[in-house]
């Protein structure tokens, strides 16, 4: 990929580049997102405010920026959801390209000018980028598991299609799910944003970045990081599980009819689409996957319900696990552990298991969905000298899960 800046083509025209913002209730993080917005070394950009229903100062603060600078826009609307919000931006945007940008996060001040070069070079359709994810103690870089380069339709079609949403490693997927860390041009992106549903509240980002692969005809995937995707642990919220689920089957049907439209690559999309279900209802809806099935505790390997478990992850899917089994009543959880400890929340260092006589508990589950993080959690087990027969994981055979008569029910096969 070339390096040379934009600005170095004599008598380039500069495209417009509209940068989308939906918004509620952001107001302690909104001024730094905006200005790491107003201060990028690309400057022709309209930034698009979009003010959804906030009951705090984030619309005061739109309107503030918005008569700073000649850029901003701001439009406000009734509280409606990120969907229609992110709708409501793209519909009004004039720019040959599209960017997103969650209010409470931040880009570094030369993201558009790279993504930009990138995009008008190779003539593409959509730039992919790293990000940084910015927790409370520490920051790592996530990218595509893709090579950086060119993909045309030839090489979307050899490279990133058998891998889109699933690579085979549970869960690592060919292309991050991620809206914020791309430039699209706008057609791709408008006419997959009209199909999203406003009550979709959880998934959207899937039902949209995957079906504008599959339309897009050239793609280029750089592993240069600019976004800054905040973690914080107030965001981790839920609104009502029968809302949720319909969310999702809406979600799932988008993708589907997308990929029907790719005959004899409809099988194996399919298949990554299972997987990529799989994976959302486990971390944010755990009660449509995990049951007593004869006693036993489906999906992990050989796990009783009377049993008494250790819970090994402390992360979203762990702390989702440990509230579902809490209130559910299904396993007695004798400890929770992570690698970092965490009192507040009731998390204690994994060493803890050291002072424990080995019959206080009978199953260790490993609660980490990504197959590369499982397998380290595993080897931490065994090298602390646990039996490997007390150590549980979520059984992710293909057959086991999809092959099960609820599945097809739950979406409506």
């Amino acid at each position: 990929m070339k390096e040379t800046s934009i600005y170095k083509k004599k008598d380039s025209i500069l495209p417009l580049v509209s940068v989308i913002v939906p918004i509620y209730n952001a107001e302690i993080y909104l001024e730094r997102c905006i200005n790491s917005i107003i201060n990028q070394t690309y400057q022709n950009l309209e930034i698009i405010l979009v003010d959804d229903g906030s009951t705090d100062n984030s619309s005061e603060t739109c309107d503030k920026f918005q008569q700073r600078d000649s850029r901003i826009r701001v439009i406000h609307k009734e509280n409606g959801g990120v969907v229609s919000a992110r709708r409501a931006g793209i519909q009004s945007a004039r720019g040959i390209y599209v960017a997103y940008l969650d209010s409470d996060d931040w880009i570094e001040s030369d993201m558009y000018e790279e993504l930009v070069c990138q995009i008008v070079q190779n003539n593409a359709d959509i730039v992919t980028s790293g990000l940084y994810r910015d927790y409370p103690n520490s920051t790592i870089k996530e990218f595509d598991n893709l090579s950086e380069g060119v993909y045309d339709l030839k090489r979307i079609e050899r490279d990133i299609l058998p891998v889109l949403m699933y690579t085979g490693i549970f869960y690592k997927a060919g292309v991050n799910i991620h809206f914020c860390n791309k430039l699209f041009k706008r057609e791709i992106a408008l006419q997959n944003q009209q199909k999203i549903d406003n009550n979709v509240r959880i998934g959207d980002d899937a039902a949209f970045i995957y079906p504008c692969v599959m339309d897009a005809e050239k793609i280029v995937i750089t592993h240069k990081c600019f976004y800054h995707y905040c973690i914080r642990q107030d965001s981790m919220m839920g609104t009502g599980y029968q809302k949720e689920l319909l969310g999702y089957k809406c979600v799932y049907q988008i993708i589907r009819d997308k990929i029907e439209q790719y005959g004899k690559y409809s099988v194996m999309l399919m298949m990554q689409l299972d997987y990529l279900m799989l994976y959302q209802l486990l971390l944010k809806e755990p009660q449509t996957v995990i049951k007593n099935e004869k006693g036993m505790l489906f999906p992990f390997e050989d796990v009783k319900i009377t049993d008494r478990i250790v819970l090994y992850g402390g992360g979203k899917f762990g702390s989702t696990l440990y509230r579902f089994l809490m209130e559910s009543d299904l396993c007695e959880i004798v400890l929770w552990v992570d690698k970092s400890e965490d009192i507040q929340r009731g998390i204690l260092d994994y060493s803890k298991l050291n002072d424990m006589p080995k019959n206080s508990y009978d199953k260790i589950i490993i609660a980490v969905l990504v197959g590369v993080a499982t397998n380290e959690a595993y080897q931490n087990l065994i090298d602390m000298g646990i039996d490997m027969k007390k150590i549980a994981k979520v059984n992710l055979s293909y057959e086991t899960i999809m092959g099960r008569k609820e599945w097809k029910l739950l979406f409506g096969e």
